[in-house]
């Protein structure tokens, strides 16, 4: 760069300079301020004039005036050679405006090359006037004033910032510095500017109501929405909190303090879900396991833990002769249940479900056990499970060993309490288990009627590509749809399963048989796909409140509502099957996305199977 080799160049004659005539400096004080004198008046005509006259001329002047002047013409050459001092103010500043400064000393017009702010001019005024004194105290000082003269002019001018309007970064902007500097402008006087050190002296006319109008601004508004969507975000986590609340208070109202609970209330409630601190006891109740009589739950589980105690002890003492092909059935399909979550692969989880479904198959002979019962028995274990586990850790349950948190005697309890709920489900879909398992035939027959009533276009592109129902349904009737589901998903929707099954339908007609005219042999005792439309009693034999009594008794069964959920499922991939072969849609049904599924999507398939069955439940013709 220029500045450096001419900085090198002028030091070196200096130097020489400062050997050959430096006792005569140091004797002719008088003379050096004289013509210190001459010198500043010198520059400031050079610089009022519009054209700088050569340098040789002005010496030729001088001579010819007096001879004495060319001692003063040399001095002052040094001195303009000498003016970039490493201890000048303006050390610091941008290239073009140091050779503004150096132009300046060397008799160029400063207005034609740059303009500059007032705060240069007031600059350079004020080091001139102690430049000679600068000067001589460096010939004096040795090599270290050198090594520090040649590294500071060896400083690289490209990372010098010369935007003197650019924002100071304070605390406000999110710099760290808190002094705040007013914006500079061209015809603006500044009487004061930082020396070589980097702090500055504060200036006269600052605005007390000066701010950075872009860049803070840009701060703010970001952390202004950062903000809001943080307290959007409480706020709807507030909401969801307390609509739990509101729902556990609801249950609570039902459950505590009550002599009899109010079976029908309970399970319109727990229709739209159960929360998890009452799911393992309202599903009891549901299911048809507990009394509604408070007074007897308490003596009922503890008779039914008994027995399922002494029923295991007879089935593995050596009075029991083992059915070795049912075992051996039992203990290839438990290590296959739901191998994705780590709860059914403990030893632990294993040995009670073998237990719980050999138990089963031995008191069952009719149907004994079929694979998929082994899937139904899960959302019953896990959930009463969760009895034994703190609310904060009632969603770790997939991932616990029993063994870590209940005794064996609680583990048994949990099992006792699984046997006789998965008998009292199974009762209701025994037609699913027997032999050639007519239940199941009858509902896949059932599900193609109604896709072909809902929805005809897919239910002719699956007789064009020869898709059979049975191919993909059968699994869906099998296994409740629990393989197309995550586990927590299931689990909700077992809410509305047992809600909508209402397992003493048959006792409670007979305790309210006064209310009601008796059956006939021929008239069927529940609603079935073939029941017909009208009353089981004629309208004019029966009181207003018979008939209140009869329209709560008449509740769908497990397997007719079923069929509605599997129609809206089906329905849902509509847009998608329309545009596959054979291979695809088996594929697909097979395999279908619903893994990231939320509660929240159950609750709508649920919602659309509600509606389909209000529309096409009693209504016999769409069925045949």
């Amino acid at each position: 760069m220029g500045v450096r080799s001419n900085s090198s160049e002028m030091y070196q004659r200096e130097q020489s300079g400062s050997l050959n005539n430096g006792g005569s400096s140091h004797r002719n004080n008088s003379s050096t301020n004289l013509v210190t004198s001459l010198m500043k008046s010198w520059r400031i005509s050079s610089s009022s004039s519009t054209s700088s006259p050569p340098q040789q001329s002005s010496r030729d002047s001088l001579i010819s005036i007096d001879g004495n002047f060319e001692a003063m013409a040399k001095q002052q050459t040094s001195a303009k050679r000498s003016s970039p001092s490493p201890y000048s103010p303006m050390r610091y500043t941008s290239p073009g405006l140091s050779n503004s400064t150096s132009n300046l000393g060397s008799g160029g017009t400063s207005s034609s090359d740059a303009p500059r702010p007032s705060l240069i001019t007031t600059t350079h005024r004020h080091s001139s006037t102690n430049h000679h004194h600068h000067h001589r105290r460096n010939e004096n000082t040795g090599g270290k004033k050198v090594s520090k003269y040649f590294k500071d002019l060896d400083e690289d001018w490209s990372a010098v910032i010369d935007d003197y309007n650019m924002p100071i970064p304070v605390i406000s902007n999110g710099g760290i510095a808190s002094p705040a500097t007013p914006k500079v402008g061209r015809s603006s006087s500044i009487t004061s500017t930082p020396t070589s050190s980097t702090t500055a002296v504060a200036p006269e006319n600052v605005n007390p109501t000066f701010s950075y109008p872009q860049l803070p601004q840009l701060k703010r508004s970001i952390s202004s929405d950062l903000r809001s969507q943080l307290e959007m975000e409480n706020e709807r986590d507030a909401q969801e909190l307390n609509a739990i609340m509101q729902r556990i208070a609801k249950f609570d109202a039902i459950l505590k303090n009550k002599h009899i609970i109010n079976q029908q209330e309970l399970r319109q409630i727990s229709w739209n879900g159960v929360p998890k601190s009452h799911r393992a006891t309202v599903w009891k109740l549901l299911i048809g396991y507990l009394p509604a009589n408070t007074k007897r739950q308490a003596l009922l589980l503890q008779r039914k833990r008994r027995e399922y105690r002494d029923g295991l002890q007879h089935i593995f003492s050596t009075k029991h002769s083992r059915d070795v092909p049912t075992w051996h059935q039992i203990e290839i399909d438990v290590p296959r249940t739901n191998p994705h979550i780590a709860l059914y692969q403990f030893d632990s989880t294993q040995t009670s479900l073998q237990r719980i479904l050999y138990l089963w198959a031995i008191r069952h002979p009719a149907s004994g056990y079929v694979q998929g019962i082994n899937d139904l028995v899960t959302p019953f274990y896990q959930t009463f499970l969760t009895e034994y586990l703190s609310a904060s850790q009632m969603d770790d349950v997939e991932n616990l060993d029993p063994k870590s948190y209940i005794t064996d005697e609680q583990l048994k309890d949990v099992e006792a309490d699984t046997f006789w709920c998965l008998t009292k489900l199974l009762e209701q879909i025994t037609d699913n288990y027997i032999h050639g398992q007519p239940g199941i035939l009858k509902q896949v027959k059932n599900l193609g009627q109604l896709v072909k009533r809902i929805d005809q276009d897919l239910y002719k592109h699956f007789q064009n590509e020869h898709v059979e129902f049975i191919q993909f349904a059968f699994r869906w009737m099998n296994c409740l749809l629990m393989r197309e589901f995550q586990m927590g998903t299931v689990i909700r929707m077992w809410d509305t399963y047992l809600s909508e099954t209402s397992p003493e339908t048959t006792s409670s007609a007979a305790i309210s048989s006064d209310l009601v005219p008796p059956h006939t042999p021929t008239e069927p005792k529940s609603a079935t796909f073939q029941s017909p439309a009208q009353d089981f009693t004629s309208p004019t034999s029966a009181s207003s409140s018979a008939k209140e009594e009869i329209s709560k008794m008449r509740q769908s069964s497990l397997n007719e509502f079923h069929v509605f959920v599997c129609a809206a499922f089906l329905i849902k991939w509509s847009d998608q099957l329309m545009n596959m072969d054979f291979q695809e849609i088996i594929t697909f049904l097979q395999n279908p996305p619903t893994k990231t599924w939320q509660e929240t999507d159950i609750e709508m398939l649920l919602s659309e199977a509600y509606i389909w069955q209000s529309l096409y439940k009693d209504a016999t013709s769409h069925w045949q």
